[in-house]
Parts: structure tokens; sequence; C-alpha cells
């Protein structure tokens, strides 16, 4: 075989490997995925989007906020309960998601109020949480338009 050969048959080897590997993981949990929001969770469920059964444990990713007084720990169960809802408190008919994270372990930034983004699967009335991110509120400042923030 010619060298010229070798070189075409390893480079479609390796496209071959890459598209496959890619393919593959698409539809996994540990895949990137966006996340979406409380309300339109809420619809999918509603609209039997997960009442079959291969798609009533389809993993998801959910935004929301916690709703005030909603954090319950249960050490000896090894979980925590809490509900989060898409805009803050004080908003009439926002729907709330009741979520149940596996394990104690929670993001030091995690309390009342905190926006979240679950990672899980939808489980009858629950959904069921397997990491909670809890984003960091912003420490900066847009600076002041006239000085171009420069410290004058």
């Amino acid at each position: 075989m010619s060298k010229g050969v070798q070189i075409t048959i390893a480079a479609l080897s390796i496209c071959a490997g890459t598209f496959w590997f890619l393919s593959s993981g698409s539809g996994g949990e540990g895949t990137f995925a966006y996340y979406q929001s409380v309300r339109d969770f809420a619809q999918k469920v509603d609209a039997s989007a997960y009442s079959d059964g291969a798609a009533s444990g389809r993993a998801a990713r959910v935004h929301g906020f916690v709703v005030e007084g909603s954090i319950r720990k249960d050490l000896g169960a090894g979980h925590v309960d809490f509900e989060i809802r898409d805009e803050m408190e004080g908003t009439p008919g926002a729907p709330a998601l009741s979520v149940r994270l596996i394990g104690i372990a929670v993001p030091d930034l995690f309390a009342d109020g905190a926006e979240v983004v679950v990672e899980g699967r939808p489980d009858g009335q629950r959904f069921v949480a397997r990491r909670v991110l809890a984003k960091c509120p912003s420490k900066y400042e847009p600076g002041d338009p006239a000085t171009d923030g420069r410290k004058v």
C-alpha cells in the first residue's frame, strides 16, 4: 500500500472515530445542555412530554430561585428538599417546582432566594436532582460612562 493511501485511511479513521464519539454522548446526562425555566419545564410535564416510559427519566436542567422557607434537610435520609420558581417571591401565578437533591452537600451560596440551576430527572410530582449549581451574585457594578471606567 502506498503512503498516500495509508495517510488517507488514517485520516478517515480519525474523522469517523471523532464523529462516533461526539454523536454517542449527545443524549446522556453528562453532556452539556442548556437549562429551561420552571414554567417551560412545567408546561412540558403538563403536556405529557415526560409521561411515557422513555421520556419520564430524561435528564434536564431547570433554572429558578429557591422559594423562601422551602429548604428542608433530612440528614437521616440523606437528601435536601426545596422548591424553585422562575421569579423571586411575590410574583402571582408563578409555578413552583418541588426538588429533592440526593445528598446533603449543597453549594455555599445555596440559601432562600438564591438563583440556582438543578440537574437531574423528573420523577412523578418531584424533580430529583443530582447536582445543584448556585449562581454567584455579581460583585461588580457598571462603571460610570462619563469617566470610561478610569479613576478621576
